[in-house]
C-alpha cells in the first residue's frame, strides 16, 4: 500500500505553525507601560484554526518588564492573555517561539509618560469624586481636589485643609495656575457657535464642519500612548467645571468618562460619543448659565486642557 505512515503524517500536520502571535488589537502601533504598572495584554494566534494545539512561548531579552503567563497550549485563531508589569525603563524583545521554532517578535517599551495615568493613579481620582458628590462639593474646588489626588500633590492643589492658593474665580484663571506650576500637556478652546433661533441663544449643535471638534482634539492630545488620559475642561465659559478621563488602555477599545460633583455618570462611554456629549452638557446647563447674566444669555465657549506629572 501506498500513502504516509501516522508518524510522518503527524510530523508533516504539526509543521502547519500560526501565521504570527501579535496584538489582538491592530490599532497598537507602539505597546508602552509605566513602571509598577500592570495591564492585561491580549494576544491573537495568526492562522486558520485546524483544531490542533501548539507550545507557545514569549521569551523575554532582559527584566525591564515581567509576563504573568510566558508558556500557553494554543490553536490557532485563539486569544492569549497575560498581565505586563513595567519593571525598569527601556524597551524589551519578546521572542515569539512556537513548538521551539521563532515566529516572531513583539517590542514593549517601559516609560515614563509625564501624560499618561495608570489605573491606580486613577482610582485615587474616582475615590476623591465619590466624596465630592457625597458631600456637595463645587464643581470647581472638586476638580482640582481630583487632579490634586491624582497627581499625588496636597501642595498645588486644593485639600481638605487647605486651598493652597488657588485662584478659583474662573476654570480659566485657576487653570493659568496649574499651567505656571508644569501640570499641562496641552490645551484647546472652543466655542460650540450654532443656536435655536438664530441669536444668542440655546446652543443646538456644533457649526458646520465641526462636528468633531473635541475628538480630533482629543485624538491628536492622545496620539498612540496606551494608558489612561485626564483632561480638566469646562463648559458655557466656566459655568462649569469637571474632569474627563479617557481609558485607552486597548485603542480597539477607547472610551471615557466624565467625572462630575453632581452625579455619578455611570460606566464609561465608547469614544465615538465624546462629541455629542460635551454638546449635550453645553445645551442641558445653558439655562442655567444664562440665568447669570442680565440679558439671560450664556457664552458657549468652553475650554479642555490635558493634564500631566511633573
Amino acid at each position: 500500500m501506498g500513502g504516509v505512515s501516522y508518524a510522518d503524517w503527524f510530523e508533516i500536520k504539526r509543521t502547519v505553525f500560526p501565521s504570527s502571535v501579535n496584538f489582538e488589537c491592530s490599532k497598537i502601533i507602539e505597546y508602552n507601560i509605566g513602571i509598577n504598572e500592570t495591564r492585561e495584554a491580549r494576544f491573537k494566534v495568526g492562522g486558520k484554526n485546524d483544531d490542533e494545539k501548539r507550545d507557545i512561548k514569549f521569551e523575554l531579552n532582559n527584566s525591564n518588564i515581567s509576563l504573568s503567563t510566558s508558556v500557553w497550549s494554543s490553536e490557532n485563531e485563539w486569544i492569549l492573555k497575560t498581565k505586563i508589569t513595567g519593571k525598569a525603563i527601556g524597551e524589551t524583545v519578546i521572542t515569539v517561539k512556537v513548538e521551539g521554532k521563532t515566529l516572531n517578535v513583539i517590542k514593549i517599551k517601559c516609560i515614563n509618560y509625564k501624560d499618561v495615568f495608570s489605573q491606580t493613579e486613577i482610582d485615587r481620582l474616582i475615590v476623591e469624586n465619590q466624596r465630592s458628590i457625597s458631600n456637595h462639593t463645587a464643581c470647581i474646588v472638586a476638580a482640582d481636589k481630583q487632579l490634586g489626588k491624582l497627581l499625588n500633590n496636597n501642595t498645588d492643589f486644593i485639600t481638605d485643609s487647605s486651598n493652597n492658593k488657588a485662584n478659583v474665580y474662573t476654570a480659566y484663571t485657576r487653570v493659568e495656575q496649574i499651567k505656571s506650576k508644569g501640570f499641562l500637556a496641552n490645551e484647546s478652546i472652543f466655542s460650540q457657535n450654532t443656536f435655536k433661533g438664530g441669536g444668542n441663544y440655546q446652543p443646538e449643535k456644533y457649526s458646520n464642519g465641526n462636528e468633531h471638534i473635541v475628538s480630533n482634539y482629543l485624538n491628536t492630545s492622545i496620539g498612540n500612548k496606551l494608558g489612561f488620559h485626564v483632561f480638566y475642561f469646562t463648559i458655557l465659559n466656566g459655568y462649569h467645571v469637571l474632569n474627563l478621563v479617557v481609558d485607552n488602555q486597548n485603542p480597539c477599545d477607547r472610551k471615557f468618562k466624565i467625572y462630575d460633583q453632581l452625579r455619578d455618570r455611570g460606566k464609561y462611554v465608547v469614544f465615538s460619543q465624546v462629541d455629542e456629549k460635551i454638546l449635550e452638557m453645553n445645551v442641558n446647563n445653558w439655562s442655567g448659565a444664562a440665568s447669570l447674566t442680565r440679558d439671560k444669555t450664556a457664552s458657549t465657549k468652553f475650554g479642555i486642557w490635558k493634564i500631566q506629572k511633573k
